[in-house]
């Protein structure tokens, strides 16, 4: 009887058989992905940026504009109910015609920072301070005098997408500006027919909060070479000084009354240390002429005057004579709404009217109270926004071109008490024991690779362009 003979074999000693079970190394030349997607790290940095876009956006505009409530600084008895207004001088939207050498992209992000800045200001300045009513003091458009119909017409609904009217107020935007119309002698009168019919008569008054608000159209009445430019608001002039107006009247003029700048200081709330700058040029003139000043102020017989154009805050008094007798006038040139006028804090300003039917003759200046209204810091954000970035690619640029540090001094920090599983024991097998030190769910690959800067860089900045859409788009 035959037996078969099983052939000994040898049994592997401890180990040897690793190489059974090891993956074979990778051939010369094999492919291997190239860029490695870090969600975990694009997700925190997206949580930062989150939260600083709704600081800036959101939270320090309520902030701001809470400041200027009206119960901080009105004197009026707790019963009151005095009628409120709101000033906003010189907006001037950015359009192509700012800055003209600019490269588009520039320009495009340029307008859509400037939009956004009045948009937020004017929401909440309506729904947290909620005035009953607006008046814009001219220079609603940068170019708007350059523009032919059609372009002017787009800038016109643009225009009203920014500051859209509020139903729980009354808006009035018919002063004009230079930059709207021209300026005296060099108007366009095809450009004051066409702002006068889209935004309303120019010289015109409003009898408002038992006070009389003259609306002046003083560049326009400083025409000596077109009659028909000029004729306008003189005959409202005349008929306004000749009519019966009781109530305290307040002018409101788009460029400042004539004065003295040697003698009539602007008062410490004007950001330059000069002097109010008496200049002329084209299509522009800083003050209306002397006499026709005096004769304005002489017709319409005002206690306050408020005025645009120069973009930074100037309060001074008039003298002028009236039936005879010297009065007093006091002139506030309200500082730009916009972030772009050459000024570190764009400002509004409030008035506050309170003047009783039953001594509704009286002209003293009790019977209203102004101040000015601070807007968010303009640039403080595109500086937080800036450093933010500078810290982001930092972070990005360190993780993927130094993953070994990264590792060692971040990542493995950033992982405590969510590190990765491990056994307490090795078990007794032939494969390496899963004994290693604890690493971080956000421990990179360790291989630096350029590649991974630009796709987590394209990943995160999409994402965060649109955290910014949405909060610009929102307002």
């Amino acid at each position: 009887m035959k037996f078969r003979t099983r052939v000994k074999e040898k049994l592997p000693l401890y180990k040897e058989d690793d190489a059974l079970h090891t993956a074979s190394p990778r051939k010369k030349g094999a492919t291997r992905p190239k860029w490695k997607f870090y969600w975990r790290h694009l997700f925190m940095l997206l949580c930062m940026w989150i939260m600083l876009i709704n600081y800036y956006e959101r939270t320090v505009v309520k902030r701001v504009i809470k400041r200027c409530e009206w119960s901080k600084w009105e004197k009026w008895p707790s019963d009151v109910n005095s009628h409120r207004v709101g000033l906003f001088a010189d907006p001037q939207i950015m359009d192509a015609h700012s800055y003209p050498n600019r490269p588009w992209i520039i320009n495009y992000f340029t307008r859509v920072i400037l939009d956004t800045y009045h948009k937020k200001n004017w929401k909440y300045v309506q729904y947290l301070l909620e005035p009953d009513t607006n008046f814009f003091l001219g220079d609603l458009f940068d170019g708007g005098r350059e523009w032919a119909d059609e372009e002017w017409l787009g800038e016109y609904v643009r225009f009203n997408e920014i500051f859209p009217k509020v139903p729980s107020s009354r808006t009035i935007m018919s002063i004009p500006g230079n930059h709207d119309i021209g300026f005296g002698n060099t108007i366009r009168e095809e450009s004051l027919d066409r702002f006068s019919t889209y935004f309303g008569e120019p010289s015109s008054f409003y009898d408002i909060g038992n006070h009389t608000f003259v609306l002046l159209d003083t560049i326009s009445l400083s025409d000596e070479a077109n009659p028909d430019v000029s004729a306008v608001p003189k005959s409202f002039l005349n008929d306004f000084a000749t009519g019966d107006h009781p109530l305290p009247k307040i002018l409101l003029s788009h460029v400042p009354l004539y004065r003295n700048p040697e003698q009539q200081k602007c008062g410490n709330l004007r950001e330059s240390k000069k002097n109010f700058p008496l200049q002329q040029g084209e299509q522009y003139q800083t003050v209306i002429d002397l006499e026709l000043s005096q004769e304005v102020l002489s017709m319409v017989t005002p206690v306050i005057l408020f005025s645009g154009d120069d973009h930074d805050y100037c309060h001074i008094t008039h003298s002028y004579h009236s039936d005879g007798i010297t009065k007093s006038a006091e002139e506030i040139t309200v500082k730009s709404c916009a972030m772009n006028m050459g000024i570190e804090r764009p400002a509004i300003q409030l008035l506050s009217l309170h003047n009783p039917l039953e001594d509704s003759s009286r002209s003293s200046t009790t019977s209203f109270e102004t101040d000015i209204c601070y807007l968010p810091d303009p640039y403080k954000p595109l500086t937080m926004y800036a450093l933010m970035l500078l810290f982001t690619i930092g972070w990005l640029v360190y993780m993927c071109i130094f993953p070994k540090s990264f590792n060692k001094l971040v990542a493995n920090k950033m992982g405590r008490g969510h590190s990765k599983s491990v056994s307490a024991l090795p078990l007794p097998v032939s494969s390496k024991s899963s004994v290693q030190s604890a690493s971080s769910v956000y421990t990179v690959q360790e291989t630096p690779k350029s590649g991974n800067v630009l796709l987590n860089a394209a990943i995160l900045s999409i994402m965060v362009l649109c955290v910014f859409s949405y909060y610009y788009a929102s307002i």
